[in-house]
């Protein structure tokens, strides 16, 4: 998905949070990442809004609900056959956090919630 599509799926899911995550305080702190991704510079966004479009579990399930403006594996979300895969899934042990790579790392990735090491998702 082009940085452009996912502008606009940002933009659609900051008018849907109301639906998607009934807790205010939630609800701010996520619109406010989709808002931050939304202000990078044309041409340098793309990361920004995938991690942003990623933040929160109920917006990831909204993102692989329709397959039609799926990002990629955005989280812990059910096997998915037929949409491509954009990088490599790390999900963290306690399913809390999951970030998609666009090139495989060697480094240990940490979880920014609880500091656990993430593990590579093979499907």
């Amino acid at each position: 998905m082009d940085e452009n599509e996912l502008r606009r799926l940002a933009e659609e899911a900051r008018r849907k949070l109301a639906e998607l995550i009934p807790e205010e305080r939630e609800r701010a702190r996520v619109d406010s990442e989709l808002a931050q991704a939304l202000n990078e510079p044309p041409g340098s966004a793309k990361p920004a809004l995938m991690e942003a479009l990623r933040s929160h579990e109920a917006v990831r399930n909204w993102v692989a609900a329709d397959t039609d403006r799926f990002v990629g594996m955005v989280g812990p979300v059910g096997p998915v056959t037929t949409s491509p895969v954009v990088g490599v899934l790390y999900v963290c042990p306690k399913k809390d956090y999951a970030v998609v790579r666009e090139v495989p790392s060697d480094k240990a990735l940490l979880c920014p919630k609880c500091g656990s090491v993430l593990e590579r998702h093979d499907g």
